[in-house]
């Protein structure tokens, strides 16, 4: 093969997959191919030493491992219009199933499916991973990509369409909280800046000290709380709010829609 790796698809997500590959030296912009179908994107990583291919026929035949990062509803023409060589293929399409893509793929042809989330684009992604015949040093090259994006967790594919719920559509729902707490402190007085500042940060900090802690979160919950204070008036708005049952609905909701776009694709 004349490439290590290859990327078909350079959008957001393939992007910063690649990105943060080569950020953390697990490859060489020179053992790299790729190629978008919108010449802005092909040009913007040439720029940064990537080889760019004539097609994305060109990079399933010259790749050891191709990352196909492009909309489910592209990719069988894609690969039933090449003669796939790579030894593995990484799908991020939300919805495509290992075993559908089997069928358009050689037999000793490895597959390996990720559902990264957004934030990998800055080393804080939450992904998730499923290998199929994957050659233990693609397991690992894979793995290394993996940890230069943020945490992953290797996990049985039936399980994917709870991932998706969680970490790959989870950063949304942060977003909507920050987004909440922000226009509250804005109410309460504080400037749109600082306010935000500040929801940013306690949002940041208490995720950092969840992790780190020895505590579960209904008891780190707990131990912010006085009795008599102030934290505790508003954790109680959110218990009535059935703020528990709220989520678990949102998180179901897309959990659903995840299985129903899978039997589609």
């Amino acid at each position: 093969m004349l490439f290590k790796l290859g990327f078909i698809g350079l959008g957001v997500m393939g992007g910063a997959i690649l990105d943060r590959a080569i950020g953390a030296n697990v490859v060489k912009p020179a053992e790299v191919a790729a190629y978008d179908a919108v010449a802005e994107k092909r040009n913007a990583f040439s720029e940064k030493g990537i080889n760019i291919a004539a097609s994305a026929e060109e990079v399933l035949k010259s790749c050891e491992i191709v990352v196909l990062a492009v909309k489910p509803q592209n990719y069988r023409e894609i690969i039933s219009a090449a003669e796939v060589k790579a030894d593995c293929l990484v799908s991020i399409m939300a919805g495509v199933k290992i075993a559908t893509l089997r069928t358009m793929l050689p037999e000793s042809t490895g597959v390996a499916r990720i559902m990264p989330n957004t934030p990998c684009s800055v080393g804080k992604g939450a992904s998730a991973v499923c290998f199929d015949r994957v050659k233990e040093e693609y397991k690992t090259f894979i793995e290394k990509i993996l940890s230069a994006m943020g945490v992953f967790i290797e996990t049985p594919e039936c399980n994917f369409d709870a991932v998706t719920s969680i970490s790959g559509s989870g950063p949304a729902y942060v977003y909507m909280f920050i987004n909440a707490l922000t226009k509250a402190g804005i109410e309460g007085g504080l400037s749109a800046e600082d306010s935000k500042k500040l929801a940013l940060m306690t949002v940041e900090g208490s995720a950092a000290y969840a992790a780190a802690a020895d505590y579960d979160l209904d008891t780190l919950t707990e131990r912010v709380c006085s009795k008599g204070g102030t934290t505790i008036e508003a954790v109680e708005v959110f218990k009535n709010g059935d703020l528990f049952g709220l989520v678990s609905a949102a998180v179901k909701a897309c959990r659903e829609k995840s299985k129903a776009l899978s039997e589609k694709l």
